[in-house]
């Protein structure tokens, strides 16, 4: 099992032994949020540059933000509104939500390294996002962070593979789809199928299949926008009829988004149980479906 969490929404995520959960998902996951003069979200689909920032926090408390041998900057993340970090209102897809502003430092920083006016945000302690209720089962928590709409993310390796076996060009890397967590021992595909999870001692639903946009054509080391995988994707792995986040007629779609039944901590090693392997919804709403 692998795990990553993305401390900053769209920015560079790091590997965990350990994943802490609480009610909006992994602890260190999409607590932060890069936003324009109006306050609504930017992501690597408008800034690919957003894919070399790592963001990191360190032992004392501080986060650092950093383009690796070009520029830095360390800060103290706010949690308190005060004169310096106001409570702002800030926009991710169709919600909008209370939050607070990480301060001047951070946003001289982002706004040279992205060239256009951008600041850091950070939820407030009374920060409230439901998840869709549509595909939310009544058991879990049903929040989540600054995440695109549900708290976590997970892909088998073995999809991965069998994608990769399908590309014309190089194997792709996992973290082209930035997943939270990342499974192995299964048939590809498999977790189309899953419905409950019990991963060590937490239990997680398989709520809705990723629909996926250009941000998976981002090499995520240099920055590089090519075509696949979504080419390959849209040959085998679409929804016909469905609007895509960016706007597309066709939707493909590649790992599940899952939720978690409260608070609790999963780790690297841990084995995963699917508990029922049953999925109505998805079963034939593939054009090609392996």
């Amino acid at each position: 099992m692998g795990l990553h969490a993305f401390p900053v929404k769209s920015c560079r995520g790091i590997a965990l032994q350990e994943m802490e959960l609480d009610a909006f998902g992994a602890k260190l996951d999409r607590r932060f949020m890069v936003v324009d003069e109006q306050g609504r979200f930017i992501t690597q689909r408008q800034e690919a540059t957003m894919c070399r920032i790592e963001a990191v926090l360190l032992p004392n408390g501080d986060m650092t933000l950093s383009l690796p041998f070009i520029s830095q900057c360390c800060f103290t993340p706010a949690s308190v509104v005060s004169a310096e970090n106001p409570e702002v209102l800030a926009g991710v897809w169709d919600d909008v939500v209370s939050a607070i502003d990480q301060g001047s430092q951070v946003e001289e920083w982002l706004t040279a390294v992205l060239e256009r006016p951008s600041r850091l945000v950070g939820m407030t302690k009374e920060f409230d996002r439901p998840t869709s209720r549509k595909y939310t089962p009544a058991a879990v928590t049903g929040q989540t962070a600054f995440s695109d709409g549900f708290p976590l993310l997970l892909i088998s390796e073995e999809s991965l593979c069998e994608l990769n076996s399908r590309l014309s060009g190089s194997p792709l890397p996992m973290n082209r789809f930035r997943p939270n967590v990342v499974v192995r021992g299964c048939s590809a595909y498999a977790e189309d199928m899953w419905r409950t999870l019990l991963v060590g001692g937490s239990k997680f639903h398989v709520v809705k299949p990723c629909s996926r946009c250009k941000m998976t054509t981002t090499d995520q080391d240099s920055g590089f926008r090519g075509e696949e995988p979504l080419t390959t994707l849209s040959t085998y792995r679409r929804k016909e009829h469905v609007k895509a986040p960016c706007g597309d007629k066709v939707d493909v779609f590649f790992g599940q988004n899952i939720c978690h039944e409260g608070p609790g901590s999963v780790a690297v090693g841990d084995r995963v149980l699917a508990l029922w392997w049953q999925y109505p919804w998805l079963l034939g709403s593939f054009s090609h479906f392996y």
